[in-house]
């Protein structure tokens, strides 16, 4: 943002590296994602919000959530209220799920190559 001062960003959301993804090997949390989306906000910039990607609809549908709540400055609650897809969100009725311990393979080596 500092080099580029771009006069508004496009920014796709996309649900892939959620943890539980059937098709991805992440391991983010819905608040990492919506993390990321208030680290853009904070520019105060134009922000134009994509939805995208993602093989678990029920996370899918808890990101999005999440990220457009953010997106409009508002505190999602974590307990979900009842509708008529309550039973998908099963067996915690909660917005946010929590990544899976998994080992993580990134190496210092790789980190520092991508930075």
């Amino acid at each position: 943002m500092e080099v580029y001062q771009p006069d508004a960003v496009v920014l796709q959301c996309g649900a892939d590296s959620l943890a539980g993804n059937r098709l991805g090997c992440f391991n983010l949390s819905v608040k990492c994602n919506a993390d990321c989306l208030m680290y853009l906000r904070s520019f105060n910039v134009p922000l134009m919000v994509l939805g995208g990607g993602g093989y678990t609809i029920r996370n899918v549908t808890r990101c999005w959530c999440c990220e457009t709540a953010v997106a409009v400055g508002v505190e999602p609650e974590n307990k979900l209220p009842y509708n008529e897809n309550y039973e998908h969100f099963g067996p915690d009725y909660t917005l946010h799920v929590e990544p899976s311990p998994l080992d993580n393979q990134n190496t210092p080596k790789d980190l520092e190559k991508i930075r």
